[in-house]
């Protein structure tokens, strides 16, 4: 099997991905499971390719600063694996949608933003805050290796903060604004790495729509 037809059928449908989606509104995150064994190999063997940069180590200015302790990756290759995954879920999402009424989504949507995230083990990992409010719709997040804690909360203090599991193959999802209606976006942070990880994050920049 090549490795980029490992992506044709997810573990998780489109009718579970449907509900996933019409959750969110009310559990700001949800996760299931996506991808197989063979699938995560073809990830992980696509991102030790990539160029990494240390991600910077605190944005924003005074009781917005965030910490980040990670390695990302922009530059992924469109005719790799992880290309092959994205537009894959992409697929899946528009299948999904098609199913929720009334139509969660009153603006375009596609994939079309990838970032890899490496963390050592013990890293800081990311401190509580909120996505760019120019990802739209949807803020996916697979874990391809590694455990940690990922977890939403009320504020930047990490107040009533919730886990959310990801394991290796999950999918975390979040809303984003556009989301039936939501304009506010949910605050997140990943702590407590026990083994290093690799993430690959997937969204909806507006910024890039043509």
């Amino acid at each position: 099997m090549s490795r980029t037809a490992v992506f044709e059928r997810f573990q998780s449908g489109r009718r579970a991905l449907a509900e996933a989606i019409a959750a969110l509104p009310q559990a700001d995150a949800v996760s299931l499971p996506l991808l197989g064994p063979e699938a995560i190999e073809a990830l992980i063997a696509d991102s030790q390719s990539l160029r990494y940069r240390p991600a910077r180590p605190v944005i924003g200015e005074g009781d917005k600063r965030v910490w980040q302790d990670c390695e990302v990756s922009c530059a992924v290759p469109d005719d790799g694996a992880l290309a092959a995954c994205a537009a894959a879920l992409d697929a899946a999402f528009t299948d999904a949608l098609a199913l929720l009424t009334p139509p969660p989504l009153t603006e375009g949507f596609a994939v079309n933003d990838l970032i890899v995230q490496r963390y050592p083990k013990g890293s800081g990992g990311i401190t509580p805050h909120r996505d760019h409010i120019a990802y739209r719709g949807l803020i996916s997040v697979i874990t391809l290796s590694g455990r940690c804690r990922f977890a939403v909360c009320r504020d930047r203090s990490g107040a009533e903060a919730r886990a959310v599991a990801a394991p290796p193959g999950w999918l975390v999802l979040m809303r984003g604004p556009g989301l039936y209606g939501r304009t506010d976006r949910p605050f997140h942070f990943v702590d407590r790495f026990e083994t290093p990880r690799v993430s690959v994050g997937l969204r909806y920049d507006r910024r890039l729509a043509v």
